[in-house]
């Protein structure tokens, strides 16, 4: 399974780096009701989405196939996806695996690894502290942090997105 996870990392960084892209799609952000999990919507783009989504307690020594001692997981049944969940919670169509049971600490590292619906091999993963998470910010990619306008205002072809 470790090695089917890590042919799909690889695939994925190969597919966006070919195309051109410098970030992955998923981001974690700050929300009204704490932090939300999100994947950058591709104008265009059909059936894209979360439909699995894992918070790890980020290990010093972890990797994207083995980021350190699961704490939250959730998995959505057939033709479910969506582009927002609020970390902890398994929204409708979503299957809790292994429920939230911890508080997020400030100033710990923690990590974030998604699937989304329109190929099982394409997968986001990032790595943020809740600390970065304050009003209107926004965490992606290898931990790079900004504004929501800023990161609202950067270009789709930095995520994987181009038009025909």
């Amino acid at each position: 399974m470790k090695w089917g996870r890590s042919i799909g990392v690889v695939v994925l960084a190969l597919l966006l780096s070919a195309c051109g892209a410098q970030f992955t799609p998923l981001f974690v952000a700050s929300g009204s009701s704490g932090p939300v999990i999100g994947w950058r919507e591709c104008p265009g783009a059909k059936y894209d989405g979360i439909t699995e989504v894992a918070l790890y307690r980020w290990d010093r020594d972890g990797t994207a196939d083995d980021p350190g001692e699961l704490l939250w997981h959730i998995k959505a049944s057939d033709g479910v996806a969506l582009h927002r969940i609020r970390l902890g919670i398994a929204p409708q169509g979503f299957t809790t695996r292994h429920p939230l049971a911890v508080e997020l600490e400030p100033t710990s590292t923690y990590a974030l690894r998604a699937n989304m619906s329109s190929d099982d091999l394409v997968s986001g993963f990032l790595t943020f502290q809740p600390r970065q998470l304050a009003a209107g910010r926004v965490v992606f990619s290898d931990g790079d942090e900004e504004s929501r306008t800023s990161y609202e205002d950067r270009d789709n072809e930095d995520f994987g997105c181009f038009n025909d």
